[in-house]
């Protein structure tokens, strides 16, 4: 189901056959305080209450990635997810904790934090966990242990697509962006350094003349040297 207006207090959604369904704004609230949900927006929801005229429902998946300033990723932090009535609204995109539930040879199972069940179960494909080609999966990961992954995708059956793989990519993007910033402010503050020794107050220092080379001077001038 998808998302057809957004109000002050609630967000609606189409059941179909002109019917709509409600979902009370504070599940679907964003650690800014906005909602994590616009108009198109995809939903997977479970039915909290029908009176016979209004359908109120509790999300458990987004599937359409939402705007980045609802997740926050940076810091190496996880990302503050709404929480719905059945646990934590789960986000294409977002970083989530979790501990894993199984390994097969095909990928690795994690069960996301404040989930249970097959409804936050997620598997990282092989591909995605960053192993090397053909290495043994059971002696790289452990059940049991805590882990960090990124949700890839949410497909229409619930199925959750996680990886390591871009999780790590995501935090060397943020080093780089840090470092340049770090890089443009140091080059910034060099510059300021320079015009306040110069007394321009702020101002490009002015192009001093290029230098003036020294030479022997004309003919006539040596020759008159010479005589004298």
């Amino acid at each position: 189901m998808k998302v057809v207006a957004v109000g002050r207090d609630a967000v609606f959604v189409d059941l179909g056959e002109k019917q709509e369904g409600f979902i009370d704004g504070a599940e679907v609230l964003g650690a800014d305080g906005k909602f994590s949900v616009s108009v198109g927006t995809s939903l997977s929801c479970a039915v909290v209450r029908d009176d016979g005229e209004r359908v109120q429902l509790s999300p458990i998946f987004v599937r359409t990635p939402v705007a980045e300033s609802s997740i926050d990723v940076g810091g190496g932090e996880t990302v503050s997810i709404p929480r719905a009535r059945s646990g934590p609204l789960l986000i294409e995109g977002a970083h989530v904790r979790g501990t894993i539930s199984g390994i097969e040879r095909y990928g690795v199972f994690v069960q996301i934090t404040g989930t249970q069940g097959r409804s936050g179960r997620g598997l990282v494909h092989v591909a995605e966990t960053g192993a090397p080609r053909n290495a043994d999966l059971n002696k790289l990961y452990t059940v049991g242990a805590e882990v960090e992954a990124k949700i890839l995708a949410i497909q229409e059956d619930g199925k959750i697509r996680l990886s390591f793989k871009a999780l790590s990519a995501d935090a060397e993007r943020e080093d780089f962006e840090a470092y340049n910033k770090t890089r443009d402010g140091g080059d910034q503050e060099a510059t300021a350094d320079v015009a306040k020794a110069d007394g321009s107050k702020g101002k490009p220092p002015k192009p001093r003349p290029p230098p003036v080379p020294k030479t022997l001077g004309t003919l006539g001038d040596l020759l008159a040297k010479r005589r004298g």
